[in-house]
């Protein structure tokens, strides 16, 4: 069986205190040679200044309007049409077996054009706030939720946490007190994950970009 192709697409707004983190945590992935990565970053700036300082190659697709998290629903159907064209050429162009969102702003941007090219995608959270209708249309199709501390765990509505689990560096095992051990264990929480969504989502229950229930 052909290895995984993991696209990471970064918007640069979306740029938080666990981007730095998640960069290195791709670089190990990478690294092992488990599945095959892509990176894609909106535009210059920070992020892409880490992936090269990992290593780590990234093709520009422009997003000129990022939606969001607060952003109602038409603005955010707004926005997507007039900013979402370049990824949909993307995943026309590239092989892509999951998609996993280093954040919500990158969910929101690169969620849709997922869901319509039939691909699974998951999201990192950092926190959790009052979620616009369309930011939960997200959340609800992410076939799973990573929360990035135990906090952001334990606010996470209740609807989410069937797909909610917790990211690998903040599970307390004393196997991650051994660096070596830690860096294993993580990119083995990333790629069982990535292999276990693999299987074509069932058309039937993804919500869609114009569900308003």
């Amino acid at each position: 069986m052909n290895k995984l192709t993991i696209l990471y697409p970064f918007i640069e707004s979306g740029f938080n205190k666990y981007t730095r983190s998640f960069i290195e945590e791709i670089a190990w992935i990478k690294r092992s040679r488990k599945v095959d990565v892509l990176t894609t970053v909106d535009q210059e700036g920070e992020i892409s200044r880490l992936l090269k300082q990992e290593g780590l190659p990234h093709e520009e697709v422009a997003f000129s309007y990022p939606v969001g998290i607060k952003d109602f629903y038409l603005s955010a159907l707004f926005k997507l049409i007039r900013s979402a064209l370049p990824l949909f050429f993307y995943f026309r162009s590239n092989k892509i077996d999951v998609v996993h969102c280093p954040d919500l702003i990158s969910l929101l941007c690169w969620g849709n054009p997922a869901r319509m090219n039939r691909v699974r995608f998951i999201v990192s959270v950092d926190r959790v706030e009052k979620f616009s209708h369309y930011t939960s249309l997200m959340l609800t199709d992410a076939s799973k939720i990573i929360c990035q501390n135990e906090d952001v765990r334990l606010k996470m509505p209740s609807r989410f946490s069937a797909s909610a689990l917790m990211a690998p560096q903040a599970q307390n095992i004393p196997e991650n007190l051994n660096e070596d051990t830690m860096r294993k264990n993580t990119v083995d929480f990333w790629t069982n994950l990535y292999a276990s969504l693999y299987a074509r989502p069932d058309v039937d229950k993804i919500t869609g970009l114009l569900n308003n229930n």
